[in-house]
C-alpha cells in the first residue's frame, strides 16, 4: 500500500486557538511520524480506589493520521477492546464509549444532533445506541455512567484521582479550567456529559486494526513513554468527515478515565499523476523520422 500521509494536521495549541471556544491546551499534541498523538495523564485512570499502571481504566494516549483516502485512529489504554466484566455494571460489564469528533467549534452540550458532530462506534459490547460499527452523523449523545456504576461527572472524576495523590488530565483539554467551558454541564452536573451515542445516521463502516497493523502504518505511543496493556484502533474513508479544525473526546462507559484530543484534517487531494517523459533513445528516434520526413517532402517539390 502507497502512504501519503497529510503533514498538514494541527497540533492542538493551533487548533484551540483557531476555536470560537478560547481554550488552552493542558498538553499540546505532538505530531511523530506523521501522526498527531494526544497523551493523557498516567494516573487518573480510577478502579475502586487504584489508579495508574495497575487500574484496568487507565487510558495513555490517543492518535491520529491521515493516510491516503483514509483516517487511522490508535489508542492506547489498559482497557482492552472488549473491556471488562464488572459486578457493579448493570449489564455486569463495563467497555469503552464512542469516540465524538466535534468540527462546529462550539462546545459539545451545544453540538448535540448538529451537522459538524459525528460519532465512531468501534467496540461491539457496549451501550452504545448506535446498531452497529462504523461513523455516524448528525448525532446526539448521552451519558450511561450511572449504568456502569461510574462517576457522575468530570469535577467527581478529578477529585477522586487527586485524593489519591493522582493528576487527572483530559490530553490536550485542561481538566483545571477548561473542561467546564467544552462540556458545560457535563463538567459539574450529574450524568450528562456525552460518553455514547444515542441516535444518528451511520455514513460508513470502519475497518478494526490491532497493534500490529498500526506500527506499521507509523504509530508508535513508547516514544512517549505511553505504555498501556492494549494498542487497538480502527480506519474509515476520510470522506466520511469534514475539512478542518475539530475537537474530539473519548471516556469509558463509567467515566472512569477519557481523553480528548484537538486536531485538524486537511483536504484529501490525490497525487498528481506523472507525465511520461521519453527516453533519450526514444527523443533522438523522433527526430531522426521528423528529419527525413522533412528532407523527402523538400526532395518532392524540387
Amino acid at each position: 500500500m502507497k502512504l501519503f500521509t497529510k503533514t498538514s494536521i494541527l497540533t492542538a495549541s493551533v487548533v484551540l486557538s483557531s476555536l470560537s471556544l478560547g481554550i488552552a491546551p493542558a498538553n499540546a499534541g505532538s505530531m511523530y511520524n506523521g501522526w498527531n498523538y494526544t497523551i493523557d495523564s498516567f494516573n487518573d485512570g480510577y478502579n475502586l480506589g487504584t489508579i495508574g499502571e495497575n487500574s484496568n481504566f487507565e487510558f495513555y494516549g490517543m492518535a491520529l493520521t491521515e493516510v491516503d483516502d483514509q483516517v487511522y485512529v490508535g489508542i492506547n489504554s489498559n482497557l482492552s477492546l472488549d473491556g471488562v466484566s464488572s459486578s457493579y455494571a448493570s449489564d455486569k460489564h463495563i467497555g469503552y464509549g464512542d469516540l465524538f469528533f466535534n468540527f462546529s467549534g462550539d462546545n459539545a452540550q451545544q453540538t448535540q444532533a448538529d451537522s459538524n458532530f459525528f460519532g465512531v462506534h468501534f467496540a461491539t459490547n457496549s451501550d452504545s445506541g448506535a446498531p452497529e460499527l462504523g461513523v455516524y452523523t448528525n448525532v446526539t449523545g448521552r451519558n450511561v455512567a450511572k449504568a456502569n456504576s461510574g462517576f457522575r461527572h468530570l469535577k467527581h472524576h478529578r477529585n477522586s484521582v487527586s485524593n489519591k495523590g493522582g493528576s487527572a488530565s483530559l490530553g490536550d483539554l485542561n481538566q483545571y479550567g477548561d473542561a467546564d467551558a467544552y462540556f458545560g454541564n457535563g463538567y459539574d452536573t450529574n450524568y450528562r456529559l456525552p460518553n455514547s451515542i444515542a441516535s444518528g445516521t451511520k455514513a460508513g463502516d470502519i475497518a478494526l486494526l490491532d497493534g500490529a497493523a498500526l506500527s506499521s502504518a507509523g504509530l508508535d505511543f513508547g516514544h512517549f513513554g505511553a505504555s498501556g496493556n492494549h494498542t487497538f484502533g480502527f480506519s474509515f474513508d476520510r470522506d466520511l468527515l469534514p475539512d478542518g479544525d475539530f475537537m474530539a473526546h473519548l471516556f469509558a462507559e463509567c467515566l472512569n478515565d477519557g481523553v480528548v484530543m484537538a486536531g485538524n484534517l486537511a483536504p484529501y487531494e490525490e497525487e498528481p499523476p506523472t507525465e511520461s517523459v521519453p527516453e533519450p533513445t526514444s527523443a533522438l528516434a523522433l527526430l531522426v523520422v521528423g528529419g527525413l520526413g522533412l528532407l523527402k517532402r523538400r526532395e518532392q517539390a524540387a
